[in-house]
């Protein structure tokens, strides 16, 4: 073999070995080497148990994408543990579910930024009750609180608790142990009232009770018809009458008024005779003058004759 041909088959090889190396990158990668596929982080409150790496990720059933990983991070600070759960947003999935046909990926996280604003949520959905798997679930929730947890916002979106981890955290803050002891006690009551024939004795005065109050309801019943039926008859004579009575209360109302005319006509000349200024108060006040002043002449002529008597017989005459 010759140097030329040495080298051609070189560099036929390494040529070859590139392009199985860049076809098995491509394979590998899903085909999504050249993509704008964004990619987030999530934090559950919960478990994630049934969550594994490839489940679906998905919009109101629209398909988003994909877990890509799990991971446990614990905090030495604190000991704290959280499970950061990455996913990644297909950018053509994207575009079906929200409508834009823009590619460029700042946009797509501008669009995703908005979204989170108006109240996007994630939360665990279960894929399947007989396998146990989880998919993640997209929606919007605008009344939840976003709670971001990683040191880059921009790329986490809030989580909201699954409808399996609110239905446990509202089992275990139920008196469980307490409920069970009162139904206990419950059952053991009732096996000694059946047992001493007490819940028999009981149903049979409760039906007595029941008979009496059907009684008294059929009695007022039949009393309260019997009103209805009195009512109906008074209205009936109350409406033959009343055509009478109140032509009669008219013609009483016209006399009382034809009365009160009267009266103050009389009122009137009653303060015209009695007034400061009227004839009568006049003479009334002079004959009142005339009269006193007659007294004070029989009160002087009886002074005159208490001091002399013979007046009446010799007049009313000097000392001689």
């Amino acid at each position: 073999m010759t140097a030329h041909q040495y080298k051609t088959t070189v560099g036929a090889f390494l040529l070859g070995g590139l392009l199985l190396l860049l076809l098995g990158v491509i394979v590998l990668g899903g085909g999504r080497l050249f993509t704008n596929d964004l990619e987030y982080v999530l934090y559950f409150d919960g478990s994630v148990s049934g969550l594994s790496t490839g489940a679906p990720v998905v919009f109101r059933g629209v398909p988003m994408g994909s877990v890509t990983r799990i991971n446990l991070v614990a905090n030495m600070r604190d000991s704290n543990v959280t499970i950061p759960v990455y996913i990644r947003i297909d950018e053509r999935s994207f575009v079906r579910a929200v409508g834009t046909s823009s590619d460029a990926e700042s946009l797509q996280q501008k669009i995703i930024r908005r979204m989170v604003q108006r109240g996007l949520r994630a939360r665990l959905e279960m894929q399947s009750l007989i396998t146990g798997q989880y998919r993640i679930e997209f929606d919007f929730y605008p009344n939840s609180p976003a709670n971001f947890r990683s040191a880059t916002p921009d790329r986490e979106i809030p989580t909201i608790p699954s409808p399996i981890d609110t239905l446990q955290s509202t089992l275990a803050r139920l008196p469980l142990e307490q409920m069970i002891h009162t139904l206990s006690t419950i059952l053991h009551n009732l096996s000694v009232a059946l047992a001493d024939n007490k819940l028999g004795k009981a149903l049979e005065t409760f039906t007595l009770t029941f008979e009496d109050a059907r009684n008294m309801l059929h009695g007022t019943r039949t009393h309260a018809e019997h009103v209805l039926r009195t009512l109906g008859t008074v209205g009936t004579t109350i409406e033959k009458d009343l055509p009478a009575t109140m032509s009669s209360f008219r013609d009483t109302m016209r006399s009382m008024a034809v009365a009160a005319d009267q009266l103050r006509l009389v009122s009137a000349s009653a303060q015209h005779l009695l007034g400061r200024e009227s004839p009568v108060m006049g003479d009334f006040r002079r004959l009142i003058r005339e009269s006193t002043e007659a007294v004070r002449a029989l009160r002087s002529l009886a002074d005159m004759l208490e001091r002399n008597p013979e007046a009446l017989l010799k007049g009313r005459r000097g000392n001689r």
